[in-house]
């Protein structure tokens, strides 16, 4: 049995899609001169709308455009406006808190531009305690002591199971040009106070443009693929580059008796030419 079941044994089931790393540019022009990012999420969108059961909601972990201007958020938020399930947006590298808190009102605490947005959405099985990694103008992430303090607060109050949702991945990759520019230095505190909470199912992140996984203080960091671009799977090193691999997101699935699972959901058109399994 898993240990959530008899701590929250009236609690069934949660879905959450998880898209990340949009990097949605000005209407008519493309992600670093060559990709659709608009296109890629749109069918993100258009796959997500697809799902039975629906999600209970769409986390976007970050960098949702890519030069945090009003003109993108504005075509954001247009290809986001079918999406069946609500929409729950937290900062990236690439995003302006002030933009986001302005057109996600009812979602994203109140602040100025140097406060970070970090909040907490309630009300499901799960309780997503979100946290805002960013440094304004910078690639590479942090987070203060007064984070980490609120984050424990929130972490020692949630009475279910919760996931911690921030932009940067909470340990090195082992990408060296990634991790050496735009690198987490905060991950030895983070893990301090996420240890002291078993009930954290797992820290949901993206930022690296690629889907993987790893132990972390006791739980699982899940790193969600980008909608727009892939980067490429650098591990002796090398220069930052994108690979032409398929985008994606991530759909975790809660439930009581058994705990988060996540599955890597590939954007795009894949020949089926396996036949169904007999019954």
């Amino acid at each position: 049995m898993h240990p959530t079941l008899g701590r929250f044994p009236s609690l069934i089931r949660m879905l959450i899609a998880q898209i990340s790393d949009c990097h949605v540019v000005d209407p008519g022009y493309a992600f670093v001169d060559r990709v659709d990012s608009a296109a890629g999420l749109r069918a993100a969108v258009e796959t997500i709308n697809a799902l039975e059961p629906q999600p209970d909601l769409v986390l976007g972990t970050g960098d949702l455009v890519n030069d945090g201007t009003s003109l993108q958020y504005d075509h954001l938020q247009s290809l986001l406006a079918s999406l069946r399930a609500p929409f729950v947006p937290l900062p990236g590298n690439h995003d302006d808190r002030s933009e986001l808190r302005r057109r996600w009102p009812d979602v994203l605490t109140p602040g100025g531009p140097d406060d970070p947005v970090d909040f907490v959405v309630d009300g499901h099985a799960v309780v997503i305690v979100a946290l805002d990694t960013t440094i304004p103008g910078r690639h590479e992430g942090t987070v203060s002591s007064a984070q980490l303090d609120w984050l424990d607060a929130r972490l020692a109050a949630a009475d279910r199971p919760v996931l911690v949702a921030q932009h940067h991945p909470p340990s090195p990759s082992g990408v060296g040009s990634m991790d050496e520019l735009c690198g987490f230095d905060s991950g030895d505190r983070l893990a301090g106070v996420i240890a002291r909470h078993p009930h954290v199912e797992a820290v949901v992140c993206g930022h690296l443009h690629r889907a993987y996984q790893h132990r972390f203080a006791g739980t699982i960091a899940v790193v969600c693929p980008s909608t727009a671009s892939q980067m490429a799977l650098e591990l002796g090193g090398g220069r930052t580059r994108y690979a032409a691999e398929p985008t994606g997101f991530v759909l975790h699935h809660w439930r009581a008796d058994v705990g988060l699972t996540s599955h890597v959901v590939p954007l795009g058109a894949f020949e089926s030419w396996l036949p169904s399994w007999a019954t």
